[in-house]
């Protein structure tokens, strides 16, 4: 890969992570301000959850077959825009929710963009480090708008706030001119099958989504549970948003290297360690009440972060390159479908179980993931570690 595509893609990256993963720890509490309650708050982010992997699903699809991948980016940064300026001049629920639910489509189809540009590009025995260091451009951003977020709502409220993503999100569109596309030859369907069986697509494949769902319902639980918890014990948005920065300030320069030792020592084994991570900050969130408490608990989360690097490139090691598209879409959608059960599951789950019941079940969920990895094989082809 070109440097002048990987610095491209890691400019772009940045500014949809950034922008979705500053508000997102925010929607909670400025919903809650707008009259929602834990059940209706918990379908708010589920449903911003469904409409980010349509947008995977649906891109990935029209990539594939467009084989227009830089333009389907630029059309999703400059509808992204005014969307996001609108969510800051409404008071109405719905009228957010419909508005955050299209945001949230949008930047599906920018991520989805992306990461196929990003496997296109990327030599076999360079996936592991390019996709950390693209993983480590996600946690930056995500670091930069989750500092930034919660003082500007503090301080100007939600209106300059949302003003000021959408601001942010022109740049992505003028670093994406930056980038070059790739057709891909399309191959007969009787070829397709071959191919996807030679390589593993299957059970080896379809078994990984099924680790990424229950590993990432679990996650979402952390995120959604953590604003209100701290809603709950009176804290600012800043304090909010910050305990979410922490979260990726420790995933920042663990993604890289993770990455990198991926490419070593095997995906599967840093996986787990990612998911088994994520468990013990769950059980730290049961225990909770300082900001401390809050903190040292994100920052453990933010160990199991890095489990989203090593998926992506095991997801690479499964694919040929002409099911690319669908395939990285599907990893992308089934990962942001997590949020759905997540999010919707956290609501009715702390409304009916209590806040430490939900954090203990969603623990249980981390450890069931480390379990489903086992089966999961590789193709020795490839050459890679299991």
């Amino acid at each position: 890969m070109s440097k002048k595509q990987l610095f491209a893609l890691l400019g772009c990256n940045l500014i949809p992570w950034a922008v979705g993963n500053g508000l997102l720890p925010l929607l909670p509490a400025y919903a809650t301000n707008l009259g929602a309650d834990a059940i209706w708050t918990g379908y708010f982010l589920a449903f911003n959850q469904f409409t980010l992997a349509l947008g995977c699903v649906v891109s990935g699809w029209l990539s594939d077959r467009l084989q227009r991948r830089k333009a389907l980016l630029f059309a999703a940064g400059v509808l992204a825009v005014p969307t996001t300026w609108l969510m800051g001049q409404t008071t109405n629920i719905c009228y957010l929710a419909a508005l955050a639910a299209t945001l949230w489509f949008l930047l599906g189809v920018e991520v989805t963009m992306l990461s196929i540009l990003t496997g296109l590009f990327a030599e076999e025995t360079e996936r592991g480090k390019v996709f950390g260091i693209l993983g480590m451009t996600s946690a930056l951003g995500s670091v930069i708008g989750s500092f930034l977020t919660g003082p500007i709502a503090d301080r100007w409220g939600y209106q300059t706030l949302f003003g000021v993503a959408a601001l942010a999100l022109t740049i992505l569109i003028l670093i994406g001119s930056l980038l070059e596309d790739r057709v891909v030859a399309r191959v007969q369907n009787r070829s397709t099958t071959n191919i996807r069986d030679k390589y593993g697509l299957g059970t080896a494949f379809f078994l990984l989504l099924l680790v990424v769902l229950i590993g990432g319902m679990a996650g979402y639980v952390s995120l959604m549970g953590r604003s209100l918890a701290m809603t709950e014990l009176g804290f600012a948005a800043a304090a909010i948003s910050i305990a979410f920065a922490i979260t990726y300030a420790v995933s920042l320069p663990l993604r890289p290297l993770i990455g990198w030792l991926s490419d070593q020592v095997g995906r599967k084994l840093l996986m787990a360690v990612s998911y088994a991570a994520g468990a013990v900050g769950l059980l730290g969130l049961a225990v909770s009440e300082s900001l401390w408490h809050f903190w040292v608990s994100a920052a453990v989360i933010g160990i199991s972060l890095s489990a989203e690097t090593v998926g992506t490139a095991l997801t690479t090691d499964l694919l040929p390159k002409q099911s690319l598209g669908v395939g990285m879409s599907l990893y992308s959608a089934v990962g942001f479908a997590a949020g759905i059960i997540g999010f919707a599951g956290t609501g009715h789950a702390i409304q009916n179980l209590g806040m430490i019941a939900t954090f203990l079940i969603a623990a249980l969920f981390q450890l069931i993931a480390i379990v489903l990895l086992i089966p999961i094989r590789l193709p020795k082809k490839i050459g890679l570690h299991s």
